[in-house]
């Protein structure tokens, strides 16, 4: 295969000329819909032959419905599917491995890394990635100018996170109205990513390196979750309200301008500049400078019992080029060239990108939902001032080994 350009769209030709009738299809969800009709338009033109059906899909219904294809004997060739779903499919052996076919048609090094890590298992490549994102810093400046901070020089570390978080933490007649920072603590998910990016950062695992336990009880685990409770419990710059709310809830309080700072991603941007805020955003503060985060995204991924794998396959190397991959991705490119388009360069953008090449895929396993309640529940606990860090990370642990 060899990548042509012809204007401003990229075209997948086939190294073998012109081919018989290839005929396959593509369940896309929703949100992607116009633009994957777009690539497909472009491709098609490109292939005389080559016909891609779409099929639409929608965030509701998508992850049973997926399942449920690959688990029958007649699937879609093409899917897009949530990166973080994709390791639990290749260890039911649902896929196909595309490991070879990637890297004959295309080069590893265009790629983010983090991207690759969310479609890989036991070493063996299983998807295309081609949008990719994390969290990131953003920040008020005016909020920042008044409590004497440089919002030129917004936090590096995590003790100058909790120490700017102290100081735009500001109380008024024994009533504190603003705080340096809150949490989507009030929804499971979004509790557990936020635990799982200092975990990471402070160089803890959630899984052992065999998969057949959780380290929980290690003291990265038991850090992590100390410093995560801390800012609401000790230091004091996150309010308790934050059990109570998620990540709708959280860039609320920001845009109310009733926390200076947040853990965000690049899709609040545009909403807070639109709102007329005043922002900043940077890296995440970490234990020795930039931190961890979770990365996340959509890729696209061959079922193991396709009917016509080859042909979904070149469509995949297709959207794996730097324009479809422009043009088809809501937040950020997978492919690093993609990257450098200037949809992507608007300044207050790139902390998030560059945060990328810190990023850890979220985790995926059998059972991962009620691994997930059960450290949300022993997190709880502590919030609430029912347990001890030491012997909540503890509960958790022999819980969640229980279950394996």
């Amino acid at each position: 295969m060899k990548t042509k350009i012809f204007g401003a769209a990229t075209l997948w030709l086939l190294a073998c000329g012109p081919a018989a009738a290839e005929s396959i299809t593509w369940w896309v969800p929703n949100w992607d819909e116009e633009a994957a009709r777009e690539l497909v338009a472009s491709y098609e033109e490109a292939n005389p032959g080559y016909d891609v059906e779409i099929v639409i899909t929608t965030w509701d219904t998508m992850a049973q419905r997926i399942l449920t294809a690959m688990s029958g004997n007649n699937p879609p060739d093409l899917i897009t599917e949530l990166q973080s779903r994709i390791v639990l499919y290749a260890s039911r052996d649902m896929l196909t491995d595309v490991t070879d076919w990637f890297d004959r048609d295309l080069a590893r090094e265009d790629f983010i890394d983090s991207a690759l890590a969310t479609g890989t298992f036991d070493g063996r490549l299983y998807a295309v990635p081609f949008r990719h994102d994390g969290s990131g810093l953003i920040y008020n400046r005016d909020m920042f100018e008044d409590a004497g901070l440089d919002p030129e020089q917004p936090p590096r570390t995590w003790e100058e996170f909790v120490s700017f978080g102290e100081a735009l933490t500001v109380e008024q007649n024994n009533v504190i109205t603003q705080y340096g920072t809150a949490w989507p603590f009030g929804n499971l998910d979004n509790a557990v990513v936020r635990y799982l990016q200092l975990l990471y950062d402070g160089g803890g695992t959630f899984f052992n390196a065999d998969r057949t336990g959780v380290e929980l009880d290690s003291p990265a685990a038991i850090d992590a979750m100390q410093r995560l409770t801390d800012t609401i419990l000790t230091n004091g710059i996150a309010p308790r309200s934050s059990l109570e709310i998620d990540n709708t809830g959280l860039r609320e309080l920001f845009a109310n301008e009733r926390i200076a700072m947040f853990k965000g991603g690049p899709f609040d941007v545009d909403p807070l500049v639109d709102a007329g805020m005043n922002i900043g955003t940077a890296t995440l503060p970490g234990t020795g400078g930039i931190g961890t985060t979770t990365v996340d995204g959509f890729s696209v991924l061959v079922p193991g019992r396709a009917n016509n794998p080859e042909a979904a396959w070149q469509f995949a190397a297709f959207i794996a080029q730097p324009d479809s991959q422009t043009r088809l991705t809501a937040t950020f490119p997978a492919n690093r060239i993609a990257a450098e388009n200037e949809r992507f360069s608007a300044p207050l953008l790139q902390p998030f990108l560059a945060q990328l090449d810190e990023g850890v895929p979220k985790p995926s396993a059998e059972g991962w939902g009620e691994m997930q309640r059960i450290l949300f529940d022993h997190m709880q606990s502590i919030l609430l001032g029912s347990a001890t860090v030491e012997d909540a990370m503890m509960s958790a642990n022999e819980e969640i080994n229980a279950l394996f």
